[in-house]
């Protein structure tokens, strides 16, 4: 949500400055599947086993033909979908450019039980990174509470979407402390033998030294290719889509 709303900016999209609140909630609405517990894929239209060419926003549309043309939908339907279409973007780069190569199967960590928990971090740091911003976390925060939801996107209902605004709202509500990181990724700490509090404890304390071993494998200047590509393909598809 934080990269939509620097995204949003240099759009200047009349439906996106509109209805804030729901580009914000469609930014994030992929992700629904942690409250409904759909396969990601559902949400996604992007298949982790397939590694050819993929692209989540022409399945989407495929799969949702009356979502294709933004002029046929009110203003709150089409400034969530631009939302939507930026998170489909921003997470197929980093799968592609960051995850597959550096942390997935073909990787050089690929039998290494830390490697998913390694780049777990790394995206918890971006986030952290950009949430230090308290302008941007609270006006965000204020424009969710503030759109009235009136989307009709047919693959997910209104009630749910409600909900899942609550979840968006309450996140941003706690700093992105690593302790919290802790409470939060108890799957993927599992996952790497890291289990018991005493244990998650001293997995926390013992962050900085994974974080910074996380960025030297990945290099800074990855990382920053990746930011700058990933927005630029997001922005011309939400361009492409509003135009």
């Amino acid at each position: 949500m934080t990269i939509a709303r620097q995204l949003a900016a240099e759009l200047a999209s009349p439906a996106v400055d509109a209805d804030r609140g729901a580009y914000y909630l469609g930014a994030t609405t992929p992700d629904i599947r942690v409250l409904t517990k759909w396969d990601r894929e559902r949400t996604h239209f992007f298949s982790l086993d397939d590694f050819g060419e993929q692209s989540g926003v022409h399945r989407l549309f495929e799969a949702e033909p009356n979502l294709r043309d933004a002029a046929t939908l009110d203003t709150p339907t089409t400034a969530f979908m631009a939302g939507y279409i930026s998170h489909l973007v921003l997470d197929e780069s980093y799968i592609c450019q960051i995850y597959r190569p550096l942390f997935g199967a073909t990787s050089d960590l690929a039998e290494d039980l830390m490697s998913n928990l390694m780049d777990r971090v790394l995206q918890y740091e971006l986030d952290r990174h950009d949430r230090e911003d308290a302008e941007a976390v609270t006006e965000i925060r204020d424009a969710l509470a503030k759109t009235a939801v009136e989307v009709s996107i047919g693959f997910i209902g209104r009630d749910t979407l409600l909900e899942w605004r609550g979840v968006a709202a309450s996140i941003l509500d706690h700093p992105p402390t690593w302790e919290r990181f802790g409470r939060m990724a108890t799957r993927h700490l599992a996952a790497a033998g890291v289990e018991g509090e005493e244990r998650v404890a001293q997995f926390v304390s013992e962050v900085p030294a994974l974080l910074q071993r996380t960025i030297d494998h990945v290099g800074e200047e990855r990382i920053h290719e990746y930011l700058h590509s990933a927005k630029d393909n997001a922005r011309a598809a939400m361009k492409e889509y509003l135009s």
